[in-house]
């Protein structure tokens, strides 16, 4: 029972989003798990580190999981090592032998030609295992640019996965939707999400202030991945508003309609107070046609009140209506 209310989803099936936890071998983990297991979808044990592991060691870490109701999948990098010697068909009956829950196919590294791509896929459908595909490159210097993105996950929705993951690294730093101070790109992510099911769709997100800023833009239910295991309760409490970044955020996705910029701009004037348009360009990074279709969209819901300015009355002002907040 929580300590104060009972009202807080407190299970992967209450829960509408998928979180991925990247386990980095750290200790602690039995300790932890009881407690943030609840809010896991699924951990990734990352890279190739369970080459480098005993087998009865991986096996009780992958049953630790397991006995808590988390799924278990590989890192995609391990998968293009086999798939580059040819040894995937080994791998993957390992993996499923392990207890691994979920494969994730990526091309990080390398390309995985298709006919090996139809082999793991139909692998993991056969053996009731998920599927997760990841987009993107791993080497700063060797980026796909936006449209190559937009085309790659095109094809990995093309295999049906349950997820297409959108390539973070473990530092969330130059690579796809991040500059290389770990700035999120926003028209990068406005395009993604407008041109694909944002259900479907995680971004791997391993910095805290990424993932508060991606849940006030796109919701609370927006999936996120590369988390680490001390970021699981943070990540959540941000989820479920009980932080000052996202206080009051997950209630704005819910009512207003439209597109993820119109919900991030109802909820910075929410949030921030009554304000006019460059303000919430300057907060938002939002282009000032964006904003302009935002306002209307968010004004015609009856969302936003516009009067001006009393110090300047050739500005307008913008704040959420009574009753909405």
């Amino acid at each position: 029972m929580p300590l104060f209310f009972d009202d807080f989803p407190r299970n992967s099936q209450e829960r509408p989003h998928y979180t991925m936890m990247m386990d980095r071998m750290l200790p602690g983990l039995g300790e932890m798990l009881p407690v943030i297991s609840p809010y896991i979808s699924v951990a990734k044990i990352g890279w190739g580190t369970p080459m480098l592991m005993d087998e009865e060691f991986l096996r009780n870490r992958v049953g630790m999981y397991r006995k808590f109701g988390v799924g278990v999948s590989n890192g995609g990098t391990m998968l293009e090592i086999a798939s580059s010697r040819g040894r995937h068909p080994e791998l993957l009956q390992r993996l499923r032998e392990l207890g691994f829950t979920t494969i994730e196919l990526s091309e990080g590294v390398l390309d995985i030609p298709e006919r090996q791509k139809r082999e793991i896929v139909e692998f993991a459908r056969s053996a009731g295992m998920g599927l997760n595909v990841e987009v993107g490159r791993k080497n700063a210097a060797n980026q796909l640019s936006l449209e190559e993105t937009i085309d790659r996950m095109n094809s990995a929705f093309a295999l049906d996965p349950d997820i297409v993951i959108v390539e973070g690294r473990e530092t969330g730093k130059s690579v796809e939707i991040y500059d290389q101070d770990g700035r999120i790109k926003w028209d990068w992510v406005s395009r993604i999400t407008e041109e694909f099911d944002i259900s479907r769709i995680m971004f791997e997100a391993p910095m805290e202030d990424q993932q508060a800023q991606l849940i006030v833009r796109l919701g609370n239910s927006i999936n996120l991945g590369n988390v680490s295991m001390h970021s699981v309760i943070p990540l959540e409490s941000q989820r479920q508003g009980l932080r000052g970044d996202t206080f009051g955020a997950h209630l704005g996705p819910e009512k207003v309609h439209g597109s993820p910029a119109a919900k991030f701009v109802y909820h910075v004037v929410a949030s921030s107070g009554p304000m006019d348009q460059s303000r919430i360009m300057k907060i938002t990074s939002l282009n000032r046609r964006t904003v302009q279709l935002s306002i209307s969209s968010l004004s015609s819901q009856g969302l936003l009140r516009e009067v001006p300015d009393p110090h300047d009355l050739r500005r307008k002002l913008y704040s959420c209506e009574t009753g909405h907040r």
